[in-house]
């Protein structure tokens, strides 16, 4: 984020790269590679088709997106908070996946089948000679973690007759191993070089194909330039994610508030749970201390408002919030509730739900029409007052405080 925090701005990445292709001679650096005889096989020719500056890289279209997709990743691993990337690791990084670890004279003596595509130097976890924090960490939003129906098929069945002549020469003790590896390595190529056209083409959806785990990064890293009402929509967006932690029925889950649900000791047909303005909940970044250089977060501050004006507040790092707002589109969890991650959001919660531990909202299944107020309430004098469980029905929509 630039110093003025009005932009993410990628100007230092892109002026890094250029550098390691030459800077301002990478025209003439170049220029005996266009008509090198190792130029179909040269790994390192098939990246500077996609990376380089221009006009080494004919078409800048094609560049932008490409190292567009390869920032994406780079920050990804800034986001994800495990490492402090410095100047030195993020050059190493570059060089290794931009140029490997062959020399020319290596692709004109026939080593070239031990050289590795760009996409596996940057996202296979074994590719030779990998070393560093970056290329360690980047590997967790490899994109051939995930899967696609129709990409995936496309990938695996191309219309290019000698690709599918090569898979039918499989020996069936190795088919699916070798399917394995090269939808791998295609997933990390498409990621780079396909369009969102193509991918929309494909798989009716522009954003289908992206990282790991990665659907929601954009808006993580976006959140510190944006207005208060993008962050008031993530805000209840992630609320709902937290509602959803637990079943809950559709009478709570379908209400305007943010329902929590309260845990009963011993198991019961009725579900109970509290209610939460979702205008009392705030989305903020926790942006390092230096101000006057560009810098980018890796932290958002959810923090709720009690009654009394105290307030309490989650952090979330990007994996937190990647599977909040997993949750909150419907998806759910499986070991992963058990997790560390969910350490502070589970303290969060309960703080949360003991605010209104003398009034709850209940929903039985032998009344699912209906849901009722439970409350204790104080009858008689201040000496001889006396506790009474209150249980009101509750009229359909009403939300919190009605």
């Amino acid at each position: 984020m630039t110093a003025d925090g009005k932009a993410i701005d990628t100007g230092f990445l892109d002026s890094l790269v250029d550098a390691l292709y030459g800077g301002a001679r990478a025209e003439e650096t170049w220029t005996p590679c266009r008509t090198c005889s190792a130029q179909d096989r040269c790994q390192v020719f098939r990246a500077t088709r996609y990376f380089a500056p221009l006009p080494v890289a004919h078409n800048e279209h094609v560049q932008r997106r490409a190292r567009v997709r390869l920032y994406d990743a780079l920050q990804a691993v800034h986001l994800r908070g495990e490492v402090q990337i410095t100047v030195r690791e993020l050059r190493a990084a570059l060089v290794y996946m931009l140029f490997g670890v062959h020399f020319c004279s290596d692709y004109h003596v026939g080593e070239q089948d031990a050289a590795v595509p760009y996409w596996n130097r940057a996202f296979d976890p074994v590719s030779p000679e990998r070393q560093g924090e970056v290329l360690r960490e980047i590997v967790h939003f490899d994109p051939a973690l995930e899967a696609h129906p129709h990409i995936d098929r496309a990938l695996l069945h191309p219309p290019d007759s000698a690709a599918q002549a090569e898979m039918q020469r499989w020996g069936a003790s190795e088919r699916t191993a070798e399917r394995r590896a090269r939808l791998a390595a295609e997933r990390r190529r498409a990621y780079f070089e396909w369009s969102e056209r193509t991918i929309e083409q494909v798989a009716e959806r522009g954003d289908a194909l992206g990282l790991a785990q990665g659907r929601h990064l954009r808006a993580f890293r976006d959140l510190a330039t944006m207005d208060d009402d993008g962050r008031a929509e993530l805000a209840r967006r992630l609320c709902r994610g937290i509602s959803h932690l637990e079943a809950l029925p559709l009478q709570a889950t379908e209400r305007p508030g943010v329902p929590l649900r309260i845990t009963p000791r011993t198991p019961t047909e009725t579900t109970f749970w509290v209610e939460k303005r979702a205008a009392d909940f705030r989305l903020e970044v926790e942006l390092p201390r230096t101000s006057n250089v560009d810098r980018l977060h890796r932290h958002a501050l959810l923090t709720y408002r009690y009654h009394d004006g105290r307030k309490e507040t989650l952090r979330l790092g990007a994996e937190l919030w990647h599977l909040l707002l997993e949750l909150e589109d419907g998806y759910q969890l499986g070991d992963a509730a058990t997790d560390d991650t969910f350490a502070h959001l589970s303290i969060f919660v309960q703080r949360l739900v003991q605010e209104d531990e003398r009034r709850m909202i209940a929903w039985s299944p032998m009344a699912e029409d209906t849901i009722y107020d439970v409350s204790a309430e104080l009858e008689g004098e201040a000496a001889d007052a006396r506790q009474r469980l209150a249980i009101t029905p509750r009229r359909p929509g009403a939300g919190h405080g009605e």
